[in-house]
């Protein structure tokens, strides 16, 4: 298969290897809920029946909730089967416990290539016919895209005329230090390997002229931006340092302290404490964040 056949291979390989996505679903969750809810709720005059894409569905947290807010369906789609997999498992309970709920599936898709259509077309066919998607939606998992152009074109294509984009993505490092602030301490102890796997840059949305241009090309319209400032409890952790152990775990941290003795990982996770305590409250270590809520009709 060519690059041009697969041009997400290497996010396929990154998100395949990501157990800590899976370790960690409850505390991600728990971080990123109120700020998926809030895309949710820029969402319109939904239809009876509305049938929702959830792209980089992850674990499968948003295609549940939006299984509670739908009489029609949820079609989650995510690059990692690992991922998928856990999302098929969480929803068979949710089912169980929300008989009232929207029917929800998975599928393990590339949404910059896939066909959109006929999945939606699987996922609805025991619940009517399917002319598109009413709403396209994602928290945090359209940044990543080699091509986010046609990725985006690719879902239009699978929207009804009329239907909705909603999507949550990050504003800049500067407004988000719960990311930098941890990169900074781990840094200082090691250095970042050179040419070390795919870019997976969680920023690459932060610019609302880019965003807004790359949704114009692939034929949206009536496209905006709106900010959702809010705060962030970073990791959930019972103690200052299961916090850090948390951040180390994740991203660059992980990925810099790969190969390095005990000695080295603990210094960097002394240095990730100290980073960590300015933000520490009551409620656990509290960042500031910063998201753009983007909206757009087909």
């Amino acid at each position: 298969m060519s690059v041009s056949d697969d041009p997400n291979a290497g996010q396929r390989k990154f998100w395949r290897n990501a157990d800590i996505w899976v370790q960690q679903q409850e505390r991600l969750d728990a971080q990123l809920a109120h700020i998926g809810l809030a895309a949710m709720d820029v969402a319109e005059e939904l239809p009876s029946g509305a049938n929702v894409l959830d792209v980089g569905c992850g674990c499968g947290q948003t295609s549940l909730q939006w299984s509670e807010r739908v009489s029609g369906s949820v079609l989650g789609v995510d690059i990692s089967d690992l991922l998928i997999d856990v999302a098929r498992r969480r929803a068979a309970t949710h089912a169980a416990e929300h008989p009232a709920a929207a029917p929800i599936s998975f599928a393990v898709a590339d949404a910059q290539t896939a066909d959109m259509t006929v999945l939606g077309a699987k996922a609805t066919a025991r619940h009517g016919a399917f002319d598109g998607f009413d709403v396209v939606f994602s928290r945090f998992g359209v940044m990543f895209f080699a091509d986010p152009a046609a990725a985006f074109a690719n879902l239009r294509a699978a929207t009804r005329s009329g239907g909705q984009l909603a999507f949550a993505c990050w504003q800049t490092p500067r407004q988000n230090p719960w990311l930098i602030t941890v990169n900074k301490a781990v840094l200082e102890i090691v250095e970042m390997p050179e040419g070390d796997g795919p870019t997976v840059d969680p920023f690459a949305f932060a610019d609302t002229d880019f965003v807004h241009g790359i949704l114009g090309d692939a034929g949206w319209s009536a496209v905006d931006s709106a900010s959702f400032e809010t705060e962030m409890i970073y990791g959930a952790g019972n103690t200052l340092a299961d916090t850090a152990q948390f951040a180390m775990d994740l991203g660059i941290a992980q990925r810099a302290l790969q190969g390095h003795p005990p000695a080295v990982h603990a210094q960097a996770k002394e240095a990730v404490i100290a980073a960590l305590e300015p933000f520490e409250t009551p409620a656990g270590v509290v960042f500031p964040a910063a998201a753009w809520i983007v909206t757009a009709r087909n």
